[in-house]
């Protein structure tokens, strides 16, 4: 092989390279704005689950709430002025 020719290799293969550095480089790219959006996304789904328990929270207190007004009008329709001594 003669120097031009070993030359012209290199400078094929160091294209080469560069080329593939440059795929590589908007693969990376792609990668971290899909990274992005699925740190948004998981942020949205964060949020809607935190809103939710906060909601199912509140349900149960008015349901506690509920459930002991219930508790107190059935034990005086119970005892119905009747004293239990």
């Amino acid at each position: 092989m003669t120097p031009a020719q070993r030359f012209q290799q290199i400078e094929v293969t160091i294209q080469a390279i560069g080329e593939s550095q440059l795929r590589t480089q908007a693969v990376i790219e792609a990668v971290a704005r899909a990274q992005t959006s699925t740190q948004e996304a998981l942020a949205g789904i964060a949020a809607s689950i935190s809103r939710y328990v906060d909601a199912a929270d509140a349900r149960m207190r008015r349901l506690d709430e509920n459930l002991d007004g219930l508790i107190r009008a059935i034990t005086a329709e119970h005892s119905n002025g009747k004293s239990h001594n």
